[in-house]
């Protein structure tokens, strides 16, 4: 299946695509694995607009067309 990615940020000096394929039934932290973004380097991940939690990353199934968009946590101060 192929999932829309948008990655934000730093985040881009691991992945500039657009898409990912990824196995049907794959979930959220499945696909940051194809990303080769290490899960560290992770803010927020959303999936068709609604956020996701990192708790709940491994149960978060994703489908054909999804789009995903992570970004890299945020910073200041």
């Amino acid at each position: 299946m192929q999932v829309e990615v948008r990655v934000t940020g730093q985040l881009v000096d691991y992945f500039s695509g657009t898409h990912v394929n990824l196995a049907e039934g794959a979930n959220v932290e499945q696909a940051l694995v194809a990303l080769e973004i290490p899960a560290a380097s992770v803010g927020l991940v959303s999936v068709n607009g609604e956020a996701v939690p990192r708790a709940k990353r491994a149960q978060h199934g994703l489908v054909d067309g999804d789009q995903m968009v992570v970004m890299a946590p945020l910073t200041g101060g």
